[in-house]
């Protein structure tokens, strides 16, 4: 196995297709107490997503029962949606299923939970002690959920991917890796980045040959290297009583960003699989093959969410460099009071930047917004723009609320409360 590859195109999380090569299996929730169960206020790092089905349980709490209720699903489903998303869980990717929670707890629960999902809700006094069931006098401060249930992983990667490559298509999809076994010298290290690689062709890029990559990466062709620094196989473990046979493989691996010369990742992959069957050296290879597949799709998963991160990072660098290029000058429009879902607020609100600044094209700034909190963009070419005459228009759009406040804090920034 030669020790690079140049990959051209976005390397993006494994397709659906590529869990035809790995055994999937139902985890029901006598099996998954020990293992995969997500306690309260506990970590999620060990959860296994390579089942179809992981089990949860996870408390919320709110003013409204229905808060708290909401609360406690995403807290469990949010625990998955990391091992599963990484960095991509808390950005928009993640947003958009805390949104669709929000909007359609019904339809979401029955789409990413199975039907034995349950949840119980207790009151609590303003001291956060349980208030009795046959106590009707006390006031009620807060709810307190539990969620208990199991969380369907097919429906789950299967939306993911989807918004993953959503996401991609709005990037550069021109982009080339170098991958790199040359830090190990483990003597599994060319067995698993065959699989890296094939899993990789099995998405769609191209594998070009290792005869030009010196050539691409000195002409400036390489964008990101992908460097596999170590490879570790876990010593296989046998229950003769379940005949199951166990084992784990962590790949840690470091991405660099080779244009902007930084670091830009190095979260380490760590797989755990089960087959079922005689302690042969046959079922061992097996396993090991699926071990390499699925830490194959897991590497390549992390991958391309910091890949993605950096790109829009890129994106809105070259943006900046442009504005300064023209002499334009970038204004923040922070928003309290409303979300990126009030479309009718947010049209008004452009509408009257506009109206006080002509060549502006406000939009929202997907990534210093929140349900609270909506953070709008504009640039323009007045280089003499008084900030006095936004602060007019938007006191004239809104001069029937009466809870309506904005201000200039100088810095190019204004603060408008809704």
């Amino acid at each position: 196995m030669r020790n690079s590859l140049i990959l051209t195109g976005l390397l993006f999380a494994m397709n659906p297709a590529l869990a035809q090569n790995v055994e999937t299996r139902v985890q029901t929730r006598v099996e998954t107490q020990v293992d995969t169960i997500v306690k309260s206020g506990g970590s999620s790092s060990n959860l296994d997503i390579s089942y179809d089905e992981v089990a949860f349980n996870a408390v919320g709490n709110g003013k409204l029962e229905k808060e708290a209720t909401v609360e406690a699903y995403y807290k469990g489903f949010s625990n998955v949606l990391r091992q599963l998303a990484g960095a991509q869980a808390e950005s928009e990717i993640g947003q958009k299923f805390r949104d669709d929670l929000e909007r359609d707890f019904n339809t979401f629960k029955r789409r990413y939970f199975t039907t034995d999902t349950m949840h119980n809700c207790r009151t609590l006094d303003r001291t956060n002690k349980l208030i009795p069931d046959n106590d009707k006098k006390t006031p009620v401060a807060t709810y307190t959920c539990r969620a208990d249930g199991t969380i369907k992983m097919l429906a789950l990667k299967q939306d993911f991917e989807r918004e993953m490559k959503s996401k991609e298509r709005t990037l550069s999809n021109s982009l080339t890796f170098v991958l790199s076994t040359a830090e190990t010298k483990d003597p599994s290290a060319p067995y698993v980045a065959d699989k890296l690689a094939n899993a990789f062709i099995g998405s769609g890029y191209k594998v070009l040959s290792q005869s030009g990559e010196e050539e691409a990466i000195l002409e400036g062709k390489v964008d990101f290297s992908l460097a596999i620094s170590a490879i570790e196989f876990a010593e296989f473990s046998y229950s003769s009583n379940e005949q199951l046979l166990t084992g784990a493989l962590t790949i840690r691996f470091k991405l660099f960003d080779i244009k902007n010369k930084t670091q830009v990742g190095s979260v380490p992959v760590t797989v755990k699989q089960s087959m079922r069957g005689a302690n042969t050296d046959s079922v061992r290879v097996e396993l090991r093959e699926k071990l390499a597949s699925a830490a194959a799709q897991d590497v390549g998963r992390q991958t391309a969410s910091r890949v993605m991160n950096v790109q829009v990072s890129r994106e809105a660098d070259a943006k900046a460099d442009a504005r300064a290029a023209s002499g334009q000058k970038q204004y923040l429009v922070r928003v309290v009071g409303i979300s990126p879902r009030d479309r009718k607020a947010l049209a008004d609100l452009r509408a009257a930047i506009k109206a006080a600044v002509p060549d502006a094209l406000p939009e929202v700034n997907t990534n210093e917004s929140n349900d609270s909190l909506v953070t709008l963009n504009f640039a323009t070419g007045n280089a003499k723009l008084d900030p006095e005459d936004v602060l007019d228009k938007l006191f004239d759009a809104y001069k029937a609320n009466k809870t309506f406040d904005a201000k200039y804090k100088g810095n190019n920034e204004f603060n408008v409360t809704f």
